[in-house]
């Protein structure tokens, strides 16, 4: 595997914009230079830049929103939803000057080449994923068009997602997988090149659009999970997408974070829900991810005295340090021997960032069969997808085996079911705080904690009241506020506790712990 920097895209770029004549083109390049940049150098930029500045894009915001993890000492501002431009702001930059503008240039370069219609195809279901991302964390947002530059006009979210569904479509369709295609090869870290298993990504991240409008455009909704299915989703966890970064390299993921920078522990509400799920008691997955971390060594609970593995609450006050005993008597991830997401291949690679795990899927088609969309069983598909979580996560299947038939059956009215659902796909999709935050916000599930010391006065969030979209960027108020939603262009009303367009419920309506607006 090869990182790529920025050198290659600044080199094609600068050959995309030698077209003053077609005389000085001739004259200043030498016959033996390099005029194209291929859209592999590209490709394997674009799917590492989920591990790029992590810390800041995804653990300090997403990963906290969906209580996996909770922060300690000073990081603990965004716990308690307040916004930081220096930190999420690099979203916004990274994919407009970065992802988007590499994207374009592939099609620029490469569009009306047939041998590179599959690179592109697969490029642009990527693509999506991205696009995905920055709409569900924003809302409205330049889409339609777009230029590295800072004043794009904004798109609806709607409009986004209609166009999100058109392009997944199109690329699955358009992908050829024959000899007459050039391959990424090794440079596709997600799928070393299998276009087969790109399709079956796309259509499953189709399935997970299609659910995330299920509230506020149910037609629809349906019309794009039955498509997706029908097309052919994951089919085992062979088929799972996540991104590995390589012993020698390094990114600002869960190791430096959790151990090396010991800016977070895993969170309460997470490990209270390892407990009690299930009649066998705890979750046989606890072990496989989670340690504790003693004079800088990795414990078990039981070599570190505890009954259980305990977790630390969220939205602690940043005055709370890292070496206190309330801190460090928490649990963290297992580094070593555990689940390979964090512990790595025992090969090359060190460990593994999540974008789509096979269990998600399962989960995704039991709450189509749960709404009729289907005709299979919610029942078993409940199930089956604990038992992939179990598989992936490298539980012995015994152990396995018992904590399912422990499970209830899914029981009571579709909100209870749905619910029973969305709590152990929540359990499932850990580490991957960027969807279970989007679920929660789609449906109110699980039940999740408030800021433990209360949301703080500087944010944008109403006291007693969940973060629901991350605000636009400084540089967004700065130079395109013209351009931007006229009840969000102003610091004031671009506020964090305004929901997002498929975000149709406020959580604050549950009644009984159930809401009455998923169905």
């Amino acid at each position: 595997m090869k990182r790529i920097y920025n050198s290659l895209l600044l080199l094609g770029l600068i050959f995309i914009g030698f077209g003053c004549t077609d005389d000085f083109e001739e004259m200043n390049t030498p016959k033996d230079s390099v005029t194209e940049v291929e859209p592999r150098f590209f490709f394997s930029d674009m799917v590492q830049g989920v591990f790029a500045n992590y810390q800041r894009n995804v653990n300090l915001y997403p990963d906290f929103y969906a209580q996996y993890w909770a922060s300690t000492g000073s990081w603990a501002v965004s716990d308690r939803y307040e916004y930081k431009d220096d930190w999420i702001g690099n979203q916004w930059k990274e994919h407009y000057t970065q992802f988007n503008l590499e994207s374009n240039t592939v099609d620029a370069q490469f569009g009306d080449k047939p041998a590179y219609n599959d690179q592109i195809a697969i490029k642009n279901i990527w693509m999506v994923y991205w696009w995905s991302r920055m709409t569900d964390t924003y809302g409205d947002i330049p889409y339609f068009g777009v230029s590295n530059a800072e004043t794009n006009a904004y798109d609806s979210q709607e409009a986004i997602y209609d166009d999100l569904f058109l392009k997944l479509d199109e690329a699955i369709k358009s992908i050829k997988n024959d000899e007459t295609q050039a391959l990424y090869g090794a440079y596709d870290l997600v799928y070393d090149g299998d276009a087969a298993k790109w399709i079956r990504f796309g259509n499953s991240l189709r399935l997970r659009l299609a659910m995330r409008i299920s509230n506020i455009a149910p037609a629809k909704a349906q019309a794009e999970a039955q498509a997706a299915i029908a097309g052919g989703v994951m089919t085992s966890n062979d088929d799972i997408a996540h991104v590995p970064m390589w012993s020698n390299g390094w990114y600002d993921y869960l190791h430096q974070m959790a151990w090396y920078w010991d800016n977070i522990r895993v969170a309460k509400t997470f490990t209270n829900y390892l407990y009690g799920q299930s009649s066998v008691g705890e979750d046989p997955r606890a072990p496989r991810w989670l340690s504790y971390k003693v004079d800088g060594k990795p414990l078990t609970k039981e070599e570190a005295g505890k009954a259980s593995y305990e977790g630390l609450e969220n939205g602690l006050d940043a005055s709370m340090p890292s070496s206190s005993a309330e801190v460090t008597g928490k649990a963290t991830i297992r580094l070593e021997n555990g689940f390979v997401e964090f512990s790595g291949d025992g090969d090359k690679n060190a460990m593994f960032c999540p974008v789509m795990y096979y269990s998600e899927v399962l989960f995704l088609q039991a709450e189509a069969a749960l709404r009729g969309w289907t005709s299979g069983n919610a029942n078993a598909l409940y199930k089956q997808a604990v038992e992939a979580s179990m598989d992936f996560v490298g539980v012995d299947a015994v152990d396995g085996d018992a904590y399912v038939a422990g499970l209830n059956d899914l029981t009571g009215s579709n909100e209870a079911q749905l619910k029973q659902i969305i709590t152990q796909k929540w359990i499932a999709n850990f580490p991957n705080g960027i969807e279970s935050w989007a679920d929660f916000r789609r449906t109110d599930y699980p039940d999740l904690t408030l800021p433990y010391d209360g949301v703080s006065g500087n944010a944008s969030v109403a006291a007693d009241t969940y973060v629901k979209r991350v605000r636009y960027p400084d540089n967004q108020h700065n130079l395109n506020e013209v351009s931007m939603p006229s009840a969000l262009n102003t610091i004031e009303t671009d506020r964090m506790d305004i929901k997002i367009w498929w975000d149709v419920e406020n959580t604050k309506a549950k009644s009984g712990g159930l809401m009455n607006s998923n169905f």
